[in-house]
């Protein structure tokens, strides 16, 4: 269960971050799209996160249980690994550090946008090619890994939108 400490921290992080884009106090409009944008980015992190975690302790520590899943095909394939992590782990570990630059750049009041795309776009391309072995090459529909393909795509929509402001 969550903490009253917990939930304060989450919203002075929101202020913080309403404040870094200098919404007024009370304003009759919408509130800067920018700061849409980066919320939208954070969420499509968030989700893809979830995702990635679920895939990694599913092979990781359930693969006994799932073996004529498709997704077992995937992870059994050749290229499961990229250098010592598997997929799904390096997936963990990029969604941790766009969180972790997102909630960053709230607290320093400066968010390293070119960076952002720069992983963003690299994760856009890593999604298409393991999107195109698993539905071209191995024939298979794994809903883990399209829900991180998903979230891969909202995120860059997401910053494509932040850029176009």
């Amino acid at each position: 269960m969550h903490s009253n400490q917990d939930l304060k921290y989450v919203f002075v992080s929101i202020s913080k971050l309403s404040s870094r884009f200098k919404i007024r106090k009370y304003f009759t409009a919408m509130p800067d799209s920018s700061l849409l944008s980066l919320i939208a980015a954070g969420g499509a992190a968030l989700f893809g996160l979830n995702g990635a975690l679920g895939l990694t302790l599913k092979h990781h520590f359930f693969k006994n249980n799932y073996l004529n899943s498709a997704c077992n095909n995937i992870v059994s394939s050749k290229a499961k690994y990229t250098s010592i992590f598997s997929i799904a782990c390096t997936a963990v570990i990029f969604y941790c550090l766009v969180l972790f630059i997102l909630i960053l750049g709230i607290y320093n009041d400066e968010i390293h946008i070119i960076f952002l795309n720069t992983v963003t776009i690299v994760a856009l391309l890593a999604s298409g090619y393991y999107a195109y072995k698993m539905f071209f090459r191995l024939r298979v529909i794994c809903i883990g890994c399209i829900r991180v393909h998903l979230a891969n795509l909202m995120m860059s929509f997401a910053m494509l939108f932040y850029n176009l402001q």
